[in-house]
């Protein structure tokens, strides 16, 4: 059984494209993580996609080990929808360490 490494809210969801599929994803769609390391509010800023949307990022004080590992080359994440809020814009996200076999 995998355990949740981590979990939280998307941060900065209303400035990018969730209100584009906001009706259309699900809990336990699967994300995709892309570390930002050039990015000039925080270098270890981790941004969050469905599909080819941008949701926005994982939180400041949630991002640094994930940062770290993806930007070293460790793709060794999966994230998916937690929780969804749509009246509030709300997606909450769990990201697990991959099973070594996977």
């Amino acid at each position: 059984m995998k355990k949740i490494y981590k979990n939280f809210k998307i941060a900065g969801i209303e400035y990018y494209e969730a209100l584009f599929v906001i009706n259309e994803i699900k809990i336990g769609d699967k994300l995709i993580l892309k570390p930002q390391p050039d990015n000039i509010h925080d270098e270890n800023a981790v941004e969050i996609f469905y599909k080819d949307y941008k949701l926005g990022y994982i939180p400041r004080n949630a991002n640094y080990s994930i940062s770290v590992l993806l930007n070293a080359g460790w793709d060794i994440f999966d994230a998916y929808i937690q929780k969804i809020n749509r009246d509030e814009l709300d997606i909450q996200v769990a990201v697990f360490v991959r099973e070594k076999n996977d």
